[in-house]
């Protein structure tokens, strides 16, 4: 009997793939295996080096991070290494897991040992844990923000041989500042605000780990660093999470399951357990990232693998829901009628093909047109046309039923910013391994015939049984659509209707073919601001020379207003107050290269000189405009948010200029429509007129 698909039902994060509990082999590692991340060997260092005494190792560490992270797994982990590099023989664990388990008792929020005896070399005398800082004690009316107070100050108080680990949220490391500055603790206040600090998104960023100014604490963000972006160093945790769910002995012989070579899932099995597609796949999931800023944590990763390799129980409605079982009945449907069973066969060729890795990961259809579709069909009088009739049916389903909830947000986003639908014409993507096309090829050959389009790809093998089946569908309705006994009766009509057919056809075939060989919308953008983010000196300069550009004008002079601020309009013209100075310099930040921190998930430039330099972060929508500006893009098309970033900069910067002495020299305030200016000029302010 194989485990999967349906066993991976269970890796999604609101059943046993969502919550780990602290020693309880049952709970939140779905996978069976620890996946190791970098952190994991941080800390097993870590472990070796406590052990062993060694002096200048922190003493308390705080994983700081939200939901699904890891970081119970990261102290359990840690445990285990601690227990084994002290020869404990399990001693360490045991009496941690006995505490955890409750015995009848609650288990407390900061649990210690008691029994364990160290060795003399590792000077520990006890060592505590906070599971979850985010809660307070059971029966104590203390907020969490007043026990991490009370634990900071004890910490502080330096209490020889104790070791401490807690996992926490940004929440309520907020909450903890804003309590000790109330309390007036200087003290906690210091290390709370460099704890914030250095978990930070800043542009110049402190050490974490030690942590700067407080050599005997180690600070580790986890929700900055990626579990999907692939270094020398370590499998990224999606390809050890893909290793796992994709093993070919967990699974039937491909083709042999109630769905044959139809099921989508034993399909996505195939594909994402070889090469190029697990390393596009992957590749994806980075885009994704560099493009929102968001980061994939464990139990998005989890839940994402189970959703593409066994679909969602919400598919199956009533009753049980097996995922190789759901995709034969959807190729069988019982129905008497043979026009109505062809139309339910179809519709659910479309629910398959949309279960394929390629169309879960980016299901956006224009459901928006299932109603428009749905009279056009019917004034055409072609409504016993299976492929047009599934088309509609497909198009009116309620899509949410299609998705895990935990993921609707991060696939909704997905299709927003990577959807290969809408990518460029010029992007080339691969069909073969030794043969190229562009999309605008696939665009050109879908806009003339279905048919045409279809035998192309096919002696390519770049689609699967499903899509190839569903093509052939299509291609009769298309066939059909240009028949001139058809296209008389309403020729516009039919026209609407063709050309609509066509374009899901190629937007099927598109996220197909990109989504296999890693090709999606602005992929060229995110692979080039990949490179800025892995320190690639010219894709740098390139982007700093633009943003020079556009913070300045066209004359190489700093212009800004002074009597608005970022976010308001400029007022009349009488009413302006406008400074104007030499031009100010973009400059790229040194990167913290070391492994104090991890790596910024953006870089920071400096913009203008001296006392009066200020930082901007180069995002990606900021990146992604500059290199809009580059292909003929004008300024006055940038997006809001990256105008707002600029005007937010200029202003920033403008306080700075007006206070610096060296900066403002040289510069001129022209006052409303006045033909004089107040120039700058050694050190003093003049009045002059204005050279025309």
């Amino acid at each position: 009997m194989h485990k999967y698909p349906e066993g991976l039902l269970d890796w999604s994060g609101d059943r046993a793939g969502g919550v780990k509990k602290l020693f309880y082999k049952g709970s939140g590692r779905p996978s069976g295996d620890v996946i190791t991340t970098r952190l994991l060997k941080r800390l097993s260092d870590w472990a070796q080096n406590i052990a062993s005494g060694k002096e200048g190792t922190p003493r308390a560490v705080l994983l700081i991070g939200g939901p699904g992270n890891g970081k119970t797994e990261a102290i359990e982990y840690t445990i285990q290494e601690l227990d084994a590099a002290m020869q404990l023989g399990g001693a360490l664990r045991e009496e941690f897991a006995a505490q955890y388990s409750g015995g009848g008792d609650l288990t407390r929020r900061l649990v210690q040992t008691n029994r364990t005896q160290f060795p003399k070399c590792s000077r520990i005398s006890a060592i505590a844990l906070v599971q979850d800082g985010s809660e307070g004690e059971q029966g104590d009316s203390a907020t969490p923000a007043e026990h991490v107070c009370n634990d900071m100050r004890m910490l502080l108080e330096g209490h020889e041989g104790y070791v401490y680990m807690a996992c926490v949220n940004r929440g309520v490391l907020d909450d903890a500042l804003i309590l000790s500055t109330e309390r007036g603790d200087s003290k906690v206040v210091g290390l709370i605000k460099q704890v914030v600090q250095s978990a930070s998104l800043v542009a110049k960023g402190i050490a974490c780990w030690p942590l700067d100014g407080y050599p005997t604490f180690g600070v580790w963000p986890m929700d900055v660093e990626s579990l999907v972006e692939e270094t020398n160093s370590v499998a990224s945790a999606a390809r050890q999470v893909l290793n796992v769910a994709t093993r070919e002995e967990m699974w039937p012989e491909f083709a042999s399951c109630e769905a044959g070579d139809h099921c989508p899932f034993c399909i996505n099995r195939k594909l994402l357990a070889g090469e190029p597609h697990r390393s596009s796949y992957i590749q994806i999931l980075r885009w994704f990232e560099i493009a929102s800023g968001k980061r994939w944590n464990f139990r998005d990763l989890f839940s994402l693998t189970a959703f593409l390799l066994a679909g969602t129980t919400e598919s199956a409605g009533v009753g049980t829901y097996h995922p190789c079982r759901w995709s034969a009945s959807l190729l069988s449907p019982k129905e008497r009628d043979p026009v109505k069973a062809e139309a339910k066969r179809v519709r659910g060729l479309f629910k398959l093909v949309a279960a394929q890795y390629q169309h879960a990961l980016f299901g956006a259809w224009p459901v928006e047109k299932a109603s428009a579709l749905k009279r056009d069909i019917k004034e055409l009088k072609v409504d016993t046309q299976p492929a047009l009739v599934a088309l509609q049916q497909f198009l009116a389903l309620d899509k949410r039923k299609e998705s895990t909830s935990t993921l609707r947000t991060q696939l909704a986003g997905m299709g927003s910013y990577l959807d290969p639908a809408f990518a460029s014409p010029a992007l080339e993507v691969a069909v073969s391994a030794n043969t190229t096309i562009r999309f605008e090829d696939l665009d050109r050959r879908f806009s003339l015939s279905i048919q045409e389009a279809r035998r192309f790809l096919q002696k390519y093998q770049c689609l699967s049984s499903i899509e190839i089946d569903l093509l052939k569908a299509l291609e009769v309705a298309d066939v059909m659509l240009s028949d001139e006994s058809t296209r008389r009766r309403k020729p516009a009509v039919a026209e609407r209707i063709q050309a609509f057919v066509r374009l899901i056809a190629c937007r099927i075939a598109r996220r197909s073919i990109g989504v296999r060989c890693g090709i999606t919308k602005d992929s060229d953008v995110l692979a080039e601001f990949n490179q800025v983010l892995n320190g690639n000196a010219s894709a740098l300069q390139v982007a700093t020379q633009q943003v020079e550009g556009l913070l300045n004008s066209k004359d190489r002079r700093f212009v800004v207003s002074l009597n608005t601020t970022f976010g308001e309009p400029l007022p009349p013209p009488e009413r302006r107050v406008i400074l104007t100075t030499d031009i100010q310099r973009v400059r790229p930040m040194p990167q913290l290269l070391d492994d104090s921190r991890p790596r910024f998930p953006v870089r920071f430039l400096s913009v203008g000189s001296g006392a009066a330099a200020q930082p901007v972060a180069l995002t990606y929508e900021l990146f992604k405009a500059t290199t809009s500006l580059r292909k003929g893009m004008v300024p006055a098309s940038l997006p809001r948010s990256v105008v707002a970033l600029l005007d937010t900069t200029r202003a920033k910067l403008a306080g700075s200029v007006v206070r610096d002495e060296e900066t403002l020299e040289g510069s001129k305030i022209h006052l409303g429509i006045r033909d004089d200016v107040i120039v700058r000029n050694f050190g003093t302010f003049l009045i002059r007129k204005e050279q025309v």
